[in-house]
C-alpha cells in the first residue's frame, strides 16, 4: 500500500475552522454567562462530515501499516531498540520510529504556507501482540475494544498516572455514514473532540493540555479498529473550550494513529499505536524525543496491570486507583 502524506494528520495540527460543521458542542464549566468567544469559523469553507473522515482514513491507514504491513509488503518504519519486556505483560513491546523530513511537508498540498525553517515530525511507534484472553498479563477483545474504541478517553485517565483531567467537548453525529478507504469499508465511526490534560514534573514546570480531534472506525467484516488524534491548534478560540483556555496550563501538541486487530494467522491481538508529540514550552524537542519511546511503550505495561481491576468487579474510570509508575524489566 503505497504511502502519501497529507495534511491533515500532522502535529502542526488543524484550526478550528477546518473542522465538519454540525458538532455538539458541551459547554465548559468555568464559562461565565457573559463572556464572547470568537468560533474562528468563516476563514475556509467547512469540509463535508463523510469527505473529511474519508481523508483522516486515507492517510492514516497506509501510514501505520508500513510498521506491520497485512500484505506482507516492506517495513517502512526503522527499528529502534531492542524489545521491551514488563512484569504485567506477556508480550514483549517492539519500537520503531520515522522520520518525516520538513522539506517533504512542505511540498504536501493544503499544509499551508512554507515554512522556511519547518522542522522534520519525528514519529515514534510501539507495536504488541497479546493473546486473547482475559486473565493476568493479557486481555481479551471484548476488552481492547471497551477500553480503546468505545472508552478512549476514559480509559487513558484511568490508567494513566500523569492524566489529570479528561473531558469531551464537541461530538458529531456519525450514524449511518459508512466510507470506502483503499478498498475496504469503514464503519460504526465516532468523531469527537477531546481535551485531556496532564500533570508534568519537575516543578516549576507547568501542567500541559492536549486538545485533539479523535476518529475512530471499524473495518467491516474483521475485528480491526483505528483510533486517529489530530491536534488543534487553536481550541481555546472555540465556545467549548475549556482546559485549552486556562492560563495555568501550556497548550501542547500530539497527533497518533493505533491500530488494534485480531490478526487472521494466529488469532492474537496486534496493539501498533504511533504517536508525534510537541510538550511546547521551554522542553527542547531532542530532550522530548529521548522520552517518548519509553513512555509509550510503558503504557502497555499500564493498561495490562489496570484492566485486572475492572475484571475484579472494581470501578473503572474516575473511580479506580491508578497504578503507579512501572519499571519496565
Amino acid at each position: 500500500m503505497a504511502v502519501q502524506l497529507g495534511p491533515l494528520v500532522r502535529l502542526e495540527g488543524l484550526s478550528i475552522s477546518q473542522l465538519p460543521l454540525g458538532g455538539k458542542g458541551v459547554e465548559p464549566s468555568n464559562r461565565a454567562s457573559n463572556e464572547k468567544f470568537s468560533d474562528g469559523s468563516g476563514a475556509v469553507a467547512a469540509p463535508n462530515l463523510t469527505t473529511f473522515v474519508t481523508k483522516i482514513l486515507g492517510e492514516s491507514i497506509p501510514f501505520i501499516d508500513g510498521v506491520a504491513p497485512k500484505a506482507g509488503g516492506d517495513l517502512t518504519w526503522k527499528t529502534k531498540g531492542s524489545p521491551k519486556n514488563y512484569p504485567h505483560s506477556d508480550a514483549p513491546v517492539h519500537l520503531f520510529e520515522k522520520v518525516v523530513p520538513g522539506k517533504d511537508l512542505d511540498k504536501i498540498e493544503g499544509m499551508g504556507s512554507l515554512h522556511a525553517d519547518r522542522k522534520d515530525e519525528t514519529w515514534f511507534c510501539r507495536r504488541s501482540c497479546h493473546q486473547n484472553k482475559a486473565e493476568k498479563g493479557t486481555a481479551s477483545w471484548e476488552e481492547f475494544t471497551h477500553s480503546f474504541k468505545e472508552h478512549h478517553a476514559e480509559t487513558e485517565d484511568a490508567f494513566t498516572p500523569t492524566v489529570i483531567g479528561a473531558r469531551e467537548a464537541i461530538r458529531w453525529d456519525t450514524s449511518g455514514i459508512e466510507v470506502e478507504v483503499h478498498g475496504a469499508r469503514w464503519t460504526n465511526l465516532t468523531l469527537v473532540v477531546e481535551e485531556m490534560k496532564h500533570k508534568i514534573d519537575p516543578k516549576p514546570l507547568k501542567n500541559r493540555t492536549f486538545p485533539v480531534l479523535q476518529l475512530a472506525a471499524e473495518l467491516a467484516g474483521a475485528k480491526e479498529f483505528l483510533v486517529i488524534s489530530i491536534p488543534l491548534s487553536d481550541f481555546e478560540k472555540s465556545p467549548y473550550a475549556e482546559f485549552a483556555r486556562d492560563k495555568s496550563l501550556v497548550v501542547a501538541a500530539y497527533a497518533s494513529i493505533e491500530r488494534i486487530r485480531e490478526l487472521p494467522s494466529t488469532g492474537e491481538i496486534e496493539w501498533i499505536m504511533a504517536t508525534a508529540s510537541d510538550a511546547k514550552g521551554v522542553l527542547p524537542q531532542w530532550m522530548q524525543n529521548m522520552a517518548v519511546p519509553g513512555a509509550i511503550a510503558k503504557d502497555v505495561e499500564m493498561f495490562l496491570s489496570w484492566i485486572p481491576t475492572r475484571r475484579s468487579g472494581q470501578p473503572e474510570n474516575g473511580q479506580s486507583t491508578k497504578p503507579d509508575e512501572p519499571v519496565a524489566t
